[in-house]
């Protein structure tokens, strides 16, 4: 382990070019030296064809992206009465501090400011005429535009002091509707701000300010954000709010349509010669005797 890091460090290499187990397999010095040399020469390569924007709005989307479409559509759209949003992500966050106040107008500048950086927050997904989902990335210019604040802006529902013990329900009540999102017209992300009116607050009161037990509900479709997209979202968010200014958009930096197209010109062939023949002798075509949650067709 120890030599395994040494390596790393003394020459540069990336954690994905040289494992431990190559080492084990070949534990001669001579060995080593050939399997560093491998490893540098594969970052050489990579560096030599970095990607880069390839400054496109309209691409097929990406394998993950049609796998929840798909799925979305066919599997959950005859149920939407009780299975409404299945693939919402839902990130909610709460005051917890009379000395915490959050402004409703900085939120909301720096809510299009995150969705004017990245693309795929402002991308819609629809079928083109030869049957393929298609991903569009919309113009930057719609969310500045007033008849559009509904699908990217905040929605602000006040509740009262005895509406607090219902805020799970207040809740469950936003991820579950049929409108939350809009894939074929790009509504993908959504903003609601849970307050506690306090009648006690009354000369006090700011309607900018959220305050303590407030809420703020961000609620993202998951064909266009994962766990991993958190923290980046997040730490955007905290950066516009702070600086209350719209970020600079470098038309150069990566986008998720470029992954998209990369994935989908990516050669294949030695990954499907390795599961062809790992599966070989299977039998792929029989059903799998596992527990469904619904009847099975003819067809399944």
């Amino acid at each position: 382990m120890q030599l395994f890091h040494r390596y790393k460090i003394e020459f540069h290499l990336e954690t994905n070019t040289l494992s431990i187990s190559n080492l084990f397999q070949h534990p001669t010095i001579i060995h080593h030296a050939q399997l560093i040399q491998q490893s540098i020469n594969i970052i050489h390569i990579l560096d030599d064809y970095p990607w880069s924007s390839l400054h496109v709005i309209l691409a097929r989307a990406s394998f993950a992206q049609e796998r929840i479409y798909l799925d979305e559509q066919i599997r959950f759209s005859s149920n939407k009465t009780t299975m409404r949003n299945m693939y919402v992500i839902p990130l909610l966050y709460r005051i917890s501090s009379m000395n915490d106040h959050i402004s409703i107008t900085r939120l909301h500048h720096a809510f299009q400011s995150v969705i004017t950086k990245h693309q795929i927050l402002r991308t819609a997904l629809s079928l083109d005429t030869n049957s393929r989902i298609i991903q569009h990335c919309l113009d930057t210019n719609i969310i500045l535009n007033d008849d559009h604040l509904k699908s990217y802006g905040l929605t602000i529902i006040n509740l009262h002091n005895d509406d607090r013990r219902h805020m799970n329900e207040m809740v469950k009540e936003i991820l579950n509707q049929s409108d939350l999102f809009d894939l074929s017209k790009g509504r993908v992300i959504r903003c609601h701000i849970l307050r506690q009116y306090q009648s006690n607050h009354l000369f006090t009161y700011n309607n900018d300010l959220l305050s303590e037990n407030d809420h703020i509900l961000i609620s993202i479709h998951h064909a266009m954000f994962d766990g991993a997209s958190t923290s980046i979202f997040l730490r955007d968010l905290s950066l516009a709010y702070q600086s209350n200014d719209l970020f600079s958009v470098d038309d150069n930096s990566l986008q998720y349509i470029d992954y998209s197209i990369h994935e989908h010109i990516m050669d294949m062939t030695l990954s499907q010669e390795f599961w062809l023949l790992e599966l070989k002798g299977g039998n792929l075509a029989g059903h799998l005797s596992l527990p469904v949650d619904r009847q099975r067709s003819s067809t399944d």
